[in-house]
């Protein structure tokens, strides 16, 4: 048995493949992969420029959060916008036995709550710094709050990153 590589075994859990990635789905994912570094590489240099531009027209603080916002921004379009891509080439269909499909299903339903208990916990930890940095006087309605939006944020990436995993186990008799 050979050992996985290791960008094939990220790939696999970045995109919720759990079979084996063949030579297309191989080809397909650095084609994506290069064009979205092309992007994010032309794209963020202008974006820190404007923050720049924004530092010495406003204050610090609108420029920094100008930046902030809009890189996420820009990572969540350009990942977002090749995920859709992949999904419509059918890069990212797992074809899976049909003895196979229970267990395999079981590992989307894992992964979709592990995924969602990791943005939880960072956006808990983004708001406690943003509450930090502003320094907020905690009370008991701002950790209720900060809880609550954790786990929502947390709910909707794991039920989606679940779901999109799903869709995309197709059964086959073989």
């Amino acid at each position: 048995m050979t050992k996985e590589k290791l960008r094939n075994s990220l790939l696999k859990f970045s995109y919720g493949i759990s079979g084996p990635i063949d030579e297309y789905q191989e080809k397909q994912l650095d084609h994506l992969g290069n064009s979205a570094y092309l992007i994010l590489t032309l794209v963020t240099p202008a974006l820190l420029c404007i923050a720049v531009l924004l530092a010495l027209v406003t204050t610090y603080q609108i420029a920094f959060w100008f930046a902030i916002i809009s890189l996420f921004a820009l990572f969540i379009i350009v990942t977002w916008y090749f995920y859709i891509i992949a999904i419509r080439q059918k890069v990212l269909v797992n074809e899976v036995d049909s003895g196979e499909l229970k267990e395999k299903r079981k590992i989307v339903i894992r992964r979709g709550i592990i995924t969602g208990i990791v943005f939880s916990l960072i956006e808990c930890i983004g708001l406690i710094i943003i509450y930090q940095n502003y320094s907020v006087k905690w009370s008991y309605a701002l950790i209720v709050n900060v809880i609550i939006v954790s786990i929502l944020v947390g709910l909707f990436a794991g039920v989606l990153a679940g779901v999109i995993a799903w869709k995309n186990l197709k059964k086959f008799n073989g």
